[in-house]
C-alpha cells in the first residue's frame, strides 16, 4: 500500500526561537512533520512566513509529498503503531489553536496553527483517517496550556 496525504494541517509552528515552520502530513500510513523554514520575528512581521507556507502548501498540491519533501529542511516520520493520541486545542482569544501528537513513549510534540483552521472539519477528517488505527483523536477546549503546566 503507498502512503497518500490524507489529512493535511498547513502553516503550522513549532519551537521557541528560532520558530520551525512546519506542515503536519498525516497519511494513509504515517503521520509527518515536514520543517520548511525557520523564522525570526522579522520573517513573521513582514509576513515571509505566511508566504513560504503557501508556497509548500501549493507545491505539495501540484507536485505531490515526495517533491515538497525532497526540499524540507527537516521530515520526522512515524507509523501510527508508535503513535498514542492525537488532541485537537481550538485555542482561545488568548492563544492559537494547537494539535499535539502523543507518542506510546510518553514525549508529545505540539504545533501551534498559524493558518485558517476549524477544529472541528479538521477533526472530523482526522478521526476519518485514524478510524482504522487504534489511534483516539480528541478535540478540546483551549490552548492546551493548563495541560503542559500540570493545571
Amino acid at each position: 500500500m503507498t502512503d497518500e496525504l490524507r489529512v493535511h494541517l498547513h502553516f503550522a509552528m513549532r519551537g521557541t526561537y528560532p520558530l520551525r515552520l512546519l506542515d503536519l502530513l498525516f497519511c494513509t500510513e504515517t503521520v509527518r512533520y515536514v520543517e520548511y523554514g525557520y523564522l525570526t520575528p522579522f520573517d513573521i512581521a513582514v509576513g515571509s512566513a505566511r508566504r513560504r507556507a503557501r508556497a509548500f502548501a501549493d507545491r505539495v498540491t501540484s507536485e505531490g509529498i515526495a517533491t515538497a519533501i525532497d526540499d524540507a529542511e527537516a521530515v520526522e516520520t512515524h507509523e501510527y503503531g508508535s503513535i498514542e493520541g492525537v488532541d485537537v486545542y481550538e485555542g482561545g482569544w488568548f492563544g492559537r489553536p494547537k494539535v499535539v501528537v502523543r507518542s506510546a513513549d510518553g514525549t508529545a510534540t505540539a504545533v501551534r496553527v498559524h493558518g485558517e483552521f476549524d477544529a472541528e472539519a479538521f477533526t472530523a477528517a482526522l478521526e476519518s483517517t485514524l478510524d482504522t488505527r487504534d489511534v483516539p483523536v480528541r478535540r478540546r477546549a483551549g490552548t492546551g496550556l493548563g495541560r503542559l503546566l500540570g493545571w
